[in-house]
């Protein structure tokens, strides 16, 4: 058996995704926004690599788990 096959696919999602994703979780942001946070590296959960455009590439399970590190409950949210 090779082991490689026992590791599951990478998920890449678009920064279109990405900011769905962030949207239906109370983060709204733009995807220019988001490409300059990769390209600043203040979000951990991708990447962004300078070719003739700036790529980028998104993990899913690492915004999800970003997502979870910051979320609240309903109880903690004041207004």
């Amino acid at each position: 058996m090779n082991p490689t096959t026992e590791i599951p696919k990478i998920k890449v999602i678009s920064t279109a995704k990405a900011c769905e994703i962030l949207a239906e979780h109370g983060m709204k942001t733009t995807q220019n926004k988001l490409g300059l946070g990769l390209q600043q590296r203040v979000y951990p959960f991708g990447v962004a690599i300078k070719m003739t455009e700036w790529v980028y590439e998104i993990y899913e399970n690492l915004l999800l788990d970003w997502i979870r590190e910051r979320s609240t409950t309903e109880s903690e949210v004041t207004t």
